[in-house]
């Protein structure tokens, strides 16, 4: 069997592995050759510096030595840059403790001065050790730079991790992401990326006055239209504490992407960093012979922030209903039903203006009824011979085999679904169940209706299944079993994470 496995060759593994999962391949390095080279490309595909220890003085060792050859296995960098803590090396000889014994008599500032001095020398350090490490991956392609604005900081490692480290991979980077102290985007005005194709940005402003806040923008805005020649995808989110923000003036100074495909906005559902629509209307209009893919999704509001509009917070429907001439190549759509009881129309309307070519519905934040989803299937034209969607995400009140038999029969080439609901229940249309039953006594009805409607998902094509089920996950394995059995064509179940909720 060893002569077997040794004489495969390594592109059969690698085949192999493309069937085993990720977290499961970076433990098989010990099974084989092929294995081991394969296990070590996994590991070191993406690399994150979040601290700088003897672990990672280990790690860019190896990626610097070609002897090693660590470094060529490098797809992406991460980098959310630590706090250097004052721990001053102790004495070399009494005669320097002394020395320094004596300086605190007549100084009483000595020791702090003392550990700022040793804080900036390991700042200094860490920074050429890291920035010398990302910068001789010779495959390196995408990069990013996070940060956590509830914890403290120092501005000199986003500064050197910035500027600099852009400017020596500029020719190799195609994908950036961006969430740094808003001040720093100034500095990014003169950085140019002839191949940059994906442009991820997080915004979080905190307490700075409109007026910088315009000034930041004003910078950017210069960096991100000079990327116009190359750009496909661009990702702006903003979340809280910004109680300045407002991207209607970014979104103003924003030019044409003549390749620009992908396009997805986030803000606090309340819409207070969006004043006026028509800006981010205008931007979309002008590029509805490109985009492909539409995301407007929401995150959560502060009651700490400025007090806004009412009207702001339906942005999402105000925009739909303002894009009167439909997208010539959208097919991928991820709304967030914002306000949870708003109207759906604009977002029928908008749906089956495009329902020829969607072939991927994402709706999030409201969990939908029976009918409601329905009319959304009737929106987008979804028959047995019309409809083209293969992706499907929702989050529902119940799943019953009534929601189920209605998917089957009105999207039979569905590939992949996911679905978020807080219970099975026998009936999707009569809401309430059986009164009184326990979770196991209504799964057991629910596990008979399935089974009665088999016959309903014979033909039924998807074969990739999401599951979140909010009440709890007792019942979940139960129910993945139910599903392998009764659904033909399901080659994979998943659990997914639970939906946010604000």
């Amino acid at each position: 069997m060893d002569k077997v496995m040794e004489r495969t060759p390594y592109d059969v593994w690698l085949n192999i592995s493309r069937f085993i999962p990720r977290n499961v391949l970076s433990t098989l390095s010990a099974v084989n050759r092929s294995f081991y080279h394969i296990a070590a490309s996994i590991r070191f595909e993406v690399v994150t510096f979040y601290k700088f220890d003897r672990s990672t003085k280990w790690l860019c060792r190896n990626l610097c030595d070609p002897n090693i050859g660590r470094g060529h296995l490098v797809r992406r960098v991460n980098i959310e840059p630590w706090l250097v803590q004052p721990r001053p090396k102790p004495y070399h000889n009494r005669a320097e403790a002394i020395w320094n014994s004596i300086a605190r008599l007549f100084d009483h500032d000595h020791s702090q001065r003392r550990m700022n001095q040793h804080v900036k020398r390991r700042i200094q350090k860490d920074i050429t050790r890291v920035t010398d490490t990302v910068s001789g991956l010779s495959n390196l392609s995408e990069y990013g730079l996070r940060w956590n604005q509830h914890r403290p900081y120092h501005p000199e490692l986003y500064q050197a991790f910035l500027c600099p480290v852009l400017s020596r991979i500029k020719d190799r980077l195609v994908k950036l992401s961006l969430d740094i102290p808003p001040e720093m985007l100034r500095s990014l005005a003169p950085i140019a990326l002839p191949r940059l194709e994906h442009l991820e940005v997080g915004l979080c402003t905190m307490k700075m006055s409109r007026r910088d806040v315009d000034e930041v923008f004003d910078c950017f805005a210069v960096f991100v239209n000079n990327l116009y020649p190359t750009l496909e995808s661009m990702s702006i989110s903003s979340r809280v504490p910004s109680q300045s923000l407002d991207l209607t003036r970014f979104f103003t100074m924003l030019g044409t992407f003549p390749h620009l495909r992908r396009f997805c906005v986030s803000i606090p559902f309340d819409g207070t960093h969006l004043s006026s629509p028509c800006d981010l209307v205008a931007f979309l209009t002008k590029h509805r012979q490109t985009l492909q893919h539409l995301q407007l999704s929401s995150s959560r509001c502060s009651v700490a922030e400025s007090p806004s509009s009412p009207k702001c917070k339906y942005w999402i429907p105000n925009i739909l209903s303002s894009l009167d001439t439909p997208f010539s190549r959208l097919s991928s759509v991820q709304l967030a039903l914002r306000p949870v009881k708003a109207d759906l129309t604009p977002i029928l309307h908008f749906l089956a203006q495009h329902a020829s070519e969607l072939d991927c519905l994402n709706l999030t934040d409201r969990a939908l009824t029976y009918n409601e989803v329905r009319t959304i299937l009737n929106s987008i034209g979804a028959c047995q011979a019309y409809s083209q969607l293969k992706q499907l995400r929702l989050r529902i009140h119940h799943l019953s085999a009534t929601f189920l038999t209605l998917l089957a029969q009105r999207l039979p080439r569905l590939a992949v679904l996911e679905l978020s609901f807080v219970e099975v229940r026998v009936s999707a249309v009569a809401h309430m169940g059986y009164v009184g039953l326990t979770l196991a006594e209504e799964f057991d009805l629910f596990r008979t209706d399935i089974k009665e409607n088999r016959d309903h998902y014979a033909q039924w094509e998807v074969g990739m299944f999401g599951i979140s089920q909010g009440r709890s996950n007792e019942m979940l394995p139960a129910l993945t079993a139910l599903l392998v059995d009764c659904l033909p064509a399901v080659q994979n179940i998943v659990e997914l994470p639970p939906p946010a909720m604000f």
